[in-house]
């Protein structure tokens, strides 16, 4: 009995020191293999990078730009810039239709000091001295649907939908007005004059 408890007392402390030497070299061998074990590569980024010089867009959200703005941007940059008319200076082209269609125009003239106003028949290409005055009014043009494009000023129609006369104002002979009075508008770069004001009230066919 002796001898049996002297061999468990022993076996006690090899049994022990065999698992504390087995357990470490299998954290070796875990370690080793950690380290010969190639990294794996990290989680694929969602956004494509950034090339060197350009700004870092922030990621988009859940808000999205209206879709009639995304079209208007779309023709901006699609569409070429036109060149801006040059006021009195662009071309007027009087269509076929509308040629030889209409004799004159009337334009009302009202003094601001008496407050009075009187009308004028005023033919295509004639003047009018107004009486009492040094003012003399001349008729270029009538257009009876005005229409202004980089392309110049014509009428879409011979119908009167937007009345425009194409007057010079002289005043002692010197040119103090030249532009387009609109039957419709006449706010519309109105003649400027501290005694008169000048407006179209109507046309006259042929």
């Amino acid at each position: 009995m002796d001898t049996f408890k002297k061999i468990r007392i022993l076996a006690v402390p090899l049994i022990a020191g065999g698992i504390l030497l087995a357990s470490g070299c299998q954290k070796k061998e875990d370690i080793k293999t950690a380290q010969e074990k190639p990294a794996m590569p990290s989680e694929p980024s969602m956004h494509e990078p950034v090339p060197a010089g350009q700004e870092q867009m922030p990621p988009a959200t859940g808000k999205q730009f209206p879709k009639e703005m995304l079209e208007a941007i779309q023709k901006r940059e699609q569409k070429p810039e036109s060149k801006p008319v040059t006021k009195g200076h662009a071309p007027v082209v009087v269509p076929r239709e509308v040629q030889g269609k209409w004799k004159a125009v009337v334009i009302a003239v009202v003094n601001k000091k008496t407050s009075t106003e009187k009308d004028y028949v005023v033919d295509i290409n004639k003047d009018l001295a107004v009486p009492s005055s040094k003012i003399r009014i001349k008729v270029l043009n009538f257009l009876p649907d005005f229409s202004m494009s980089p392309q110049g000023i014509t009428s879409l129609s011979n119908e009167p939908k937007n009345p425009a006369a194409q007057v010079v104002v002289y005043e002692g002979g010197k040119n103090i007005f030249e532009g387009w009075l609109f039957e419709k508008f006449p706010q519309v770069h109105p003649f400027q004059h501290k005694v008169y004001a000048i407006v179209l009230k109507n046309q006259m066919p042929i």
